[in-house]
Order: structure tokens, then C-alpha cells, then sequence
């Protein structure tokens, strides 16, 4: 995989946002961040990455909602460049059902929970990556 990529770290966490940044970074990633939803809306509309690691709690506008505003962007502009989203969260939902609805309301590609292992982001980095090139 080409990882040459640039990915958009949106968390308003200062200790995640550079864990994240300094791991993608050694592993071939350009990267960008934002601290708030909105600057992270900012951000994704304007330098279209090829993957975006949003937090859910977040000042300004939360994780699903900038989700959902952005794939409603891809869908409406023609100039717009399609990317994944995943979303990333350290609180959990109080049922599954209630979970899979904000998940498929927000319409983000992937869901991972706080605490994570760098693998594993990598893992769901990849795989959406190779589907969004095929």
C-alpha cells in the first residue's frame, strides 16, 4: 500500500492528536490536524485527504456530525474528492442498536474505541484505502 497518503487527525486531545500524528508520520503518512469539528471540516474541505481519523467528542460540532456534513459535501459537489472517514471514540453508546444507528446516521466508513493499538488503525487504514482505490 502507498503510503504516501496524507490523513487528517481531528481530536481535541492534545496527547492523541500527537501520538497519532508522530505514528502515522513514521509509517510514510503525511499528516494534518485539527483540534475542533469545525476546523476539521475546514480542513477536510480543503486539502481533500485520502483518509480522515475523526474524534467524536469534540468543541464546535461532534465527530458525527461532521461526518455526515462532509459525506454530504462528497455527494453534492462534483469536484469534491470522495475519502474515508472513521470515527473514534472513547464512549460507548448505551445499546448496540442505538450504536449502529449514530454510526450509520453520521455515515462514517469505520468505528474504532479509545483505547486503541496503532496496528489496528492501520489495519482499517489500509483496508479502507485499497477499497476506496478499487
Amino acid at each position: 500500500m502507498d503510503h504516501n497518503l496524507q490523513v487528517l487527525v481531528v481530536d481535541d486531545e492534545p496527547d492523541i492528536l500527537e501520538t497519532l500524528s508522530y505514528s502515522l508520520s513514521k509509517r510514510g503518512f503525511q499528516v494534518a490536524t485539527a483540534a475542533d469539528g469545525l476546523e476539521g471540516l475546514d480542513k477536510a474541505k480543503r486539502i481533500a485527504p485520502d483518509f480522515m481519523i475523526l474524534d467524536v467528542m469534540l468543541p464546535g460540532c461532534n465527530g458525527y456530525e461532521v461526518s455526515r456534513m462532509l459525506k454530504e459535501w462528497m455527494d453534492n459537489d462534483p469536484m469534491a474528492k470522495r475519502f474515508p472517514i472513521m470515527l473514534l471514540t472513547a464512549r460507548k453508546v448505551e445499546s448496540r442498536d442505538r450504536e449502529k444507528f449514530i454510526e450509520t446516521w453520521s455515515r462514517a466508513d469505520a468505528c474504532m474505541y479509545k483505547p486503541f493499538a496503532m496496528d489496528e488503525i492501520m489495519a482499517v487504514i489500509n483496508d479502507l484505502c485499497s477499497r476506496q482505490s478499487a
